[in-house]
């Protein structure tokens, strides 16, 4: 089955937040009504830059970027820096390489728009999501940091080419 990706229309940001709210209580993240609110408005924001993937008239996964900011999100936009916040996919197709389709998709997208880096901030731990980003071409960038709870994160990044003419 034919699996596709493509920039989301705002009739899709109900299903890709579906989408993230599904994946997220597979792994016992079951996101609160703020958490839904937050992301609700980030699918929304004009700058975001929203992938989903399709596979059979369904949406099955989807992709969050925004433009990256200094002081990891707390300054200011930083000119070619694209900052992926979420990759998710539907539980039913995970191990179905969706997640690197999304990534491939965002990547493209990204030099389109003229950014010249990818960064992610990822759980240490989270085996899956780090053989994603390594085969999507991210490595570590050195940095670490400490989620509220209490959660060990790395900071991925990846060069990306000079916008095409």
């Amino acid at each position: 089955m034919t699996t596709t990706t493509r920039l989301a229309r705002p009739e899709d940001h109900t299903a890709a937040l579906d989408v993230w709210r599904r994946a997220n209580t597979a792994r016992d993240k079951t996101p609160g009504p703020e958490r839904i609110a937050r992301v609700r408005a980030k699918l929304a924001d004009p700058a975001a830059l929203v992938v989903v993937a399709e596979r059979a008239g369904e949406l099955v996964g989807m992709t969050l970027a925004e433009p990256g900011r200094d002081r990891d999100g707390a300054g200011e936009v930083l000119p070619g820096l694209c900052h992926i916040s979420m990759v998710f996919v539907g539980p039913d197709h995970w191990g179905n390489r969706i997640g690197q389709l999304l990534l491939d998709e965002v990547r493209e997208q990204a030099v389109r728009q003229g950014h010249t880096l990818l960064q992610l901030w990822t759980g240490e731990g989270n085996q899956r999501a780090l053989r994603l980003y390594d085969r999507a071409g991210f490595r570590p960038s050195g940095r670490t940091g400490l989620l509220g709870s209490g959660e060990r994160i790395i900071h991925l990044t990846r060069p990306l080419p000079k916008k095409r003419s």
